[in-house]
C-alpha cells in the first residue's frame, strides 16, 4: 500500500480529511539535528545555572520554587508552540521543562514533608499527566509519562502496594496499543504516551534488578510487604498479557477454541504463571507482543532488551548450584522446542481448514 492508498483508506474511515499533505521530512541530516539538540541543552543549562546562582531563594522556600517551576513549564510550552520543527528550540524547551519539574518537586517536598510523601508523589504524577497533554513535544511526552509512572510507583511502595504502578502501566499500555483507531486519531499524543507507559512498566518491574536498595536508599520508600502482595503486580501483568493475546486472536479471526488459539493461549498462560517466580518476564513479553502487533520497532526492541535483562538477572540470582541451573536451562530449551514443533504441526492445519 502506497501513501496515496493509505491516505484514501484513512479518509474513508473518517480519521483524516482533505487532500494528502506533502512530504515535509526534515532535510537536515541526523548528526546536525543531534548537535542542535546538544546545543539547546547546553544553552538551557547555562541559563538555568545563572538563574539558580542569582536567585538562590528558589531552592530554599516552597512558595518560591513552585511558581518558578510553573513559569519554567510555561516557557517550555511557549518554546514548543513557537517553533515546533526546530531541534534547537525543542531541546532548549525540554531542558527548561526538566528544570521546572525539578523545582515543582522540590517545592512540594518542602511544603508537604516526609509524612505526606505518598500524597506528594501522587500529586507530582498528576502534574506530569497535565504536562503530557499540555506540552506538544514527542520526546517530552514520552519522558513525562515515564516520570508519572515512576511517581506512582514510589507512592504505591510507600502505601504498601508495590504492584499498583505495574498494574496501571500494563493496563494503560494495552489500552492504547490495542486501540489502533484511537492511536491513529491522535498519534502525536497517544503514541508517546504508549511508549512512556511501556518504559514505565519496564522501570517498575526492573526495580528487582537492583534490589530493595532502589527504594530504601534513593526514595526512602521501602516497606516490608507480604509475599502475596509483592506478587500482585506480576500477577496482574500476566492477566493483562493473557487478555492482550485473547484480543489479538479475536482480531485475527482465530477462535480461542481452535488448536492454534488454544496453543497460543496456553503459552500465554504459562508465561503469566512463570512471571510470578520471575518478575518482569511477563511484562517484557507483553511489550514485545504489543510492538509486534502494531509493527512498532521501538516497542519490539524494548521488549527484547527487557526480556534478556530479566532472564539474565533471574538466572544469576537463583540460589541454586550450577548443575541445577543447567537442568533448568535444558528443560527450558526442551519446552521451547516442543512449542515450536507444536506451532509447526497444528497452526498450518488450522489455516488449511479455513
Amino acid at each position: 500500500m502506497n501513501r496515496e492508498e493509505l491516505w484514501r483508506k484513512l479518509r474513508d474511515e473518517g480519521l483524516v480529511s482533505g487532500d494528502m499533505p506533502m512530504d515535509q521530512a526534515s532535510s537536515s541530516p541526523w548528526p546536525v539535528r543531534a548537535m542542535l539538540g546538544i546545543a539547546g541543552w547546553l544553552g538551557a543549562l547555562f541559563l538555568l545555572g545563572f538563574a539558580g546562582a542569582t536567585f538562590a531563594i528558589l531552592f530554599r522556600k516552597a512558595e518560591a520554587a513552585i511558581p518558578a517551576g510553573l513559569i519554567c513549564c510555561g516557557a517550555a510550552f511557549a518554546a514548543f508552540r513557537g517553533s515546533p520543527r526546530s531541534d534547537f528550540v525543542g531541546q532548549f524547551g525540554f531542558a527548561i521543562s526538566l528544570a521546572g519539574q525539578g523545582l515543582i518537586l522540590f517545592g512540594l517536598g518542602n511544603a508537604m514533608g516526609d509524612q505526606a510523601a505518598a500524597a506528594m508523589f501522587l500529586l507530582m504524577a498528576v502534574v506530569e499527566a497535565v504536562l503530557v497533554v499540555a506540552l506538544p513535544n514527542y520526546i517530552h511526552r514520552v519522558f513525562t509519562t515515564w516520570v508519572a509512572v515512576l511517581c506512582v510507583s514510589v507512592a504505591s511502595v510507600k502505601l504498601g502496594l508495590p504492584g499498583l504502578a505495574s498494574t496501571g502501566a500494563a493496563c494503560g499500555a494495552a489500552f492504547f496499543w490495542l486501540s489502533p483507531v484511537r492511536m491513529a486519531s491522535r498519534s502525536d499524543l497517544w503514541e508517546p504516551v504508549g511508549i512512556g507507559l511501556a518504559l514505565g512498566l519496564v522501570q517498575v518491574e526492573g526495580a528487582v534488578l537492583v534490589g530493595d536498595e532502589l527504594w530504601r536508599v534513593v526514595f526512602r520508600a521501602y516497606t516490608a510487604t507480604p509475599f502475596w502482595v509483592a506478587r500482585l503486580g506480576p500477577a496482574m501483568v500476566g492477566v493483562v498479557l493473557a487478555y492482550t493475546v485473547w484480543t489479538l486472536l479475536a482480531r485475527s479471526g482465530v477462535s480461542p477454541q481452535s488448536r492454534a488459539g488454544g496453543l497460543v493461549l496456553a503459552a500465554a498462560a504459562v508465561l503469566a504463571i512463570g512471571g510470578l517466580g520471575a518478575p518482569g518476564v511477563a511484562a517484557a513479553v507483553l511489550i514485545l507482543v504489543l510492538g509486534f502487533a502494531n509493527g512498532n520497532r521501538v516497542l519490539m526492541g524494548l521488549g527484547l532488551l527487557a526480556l534478556a535483562a530479566y532472564l539474565s538477572h533471574f538466572y544469576y540470582q537463583l540460589h541454586l548450584t550450577l548443575l541445577v541451573k543447567s537442568m533448568v536451562l535444558a528443560a527450558t530449551g526442551t519446552a521451547l522446542l516442543a512449542i515450536r514443533w507444536s506451532v509447526g504441526r497444528f497452526v498450518p492445519e488450522e489455516r488449511a481448514d479455513a
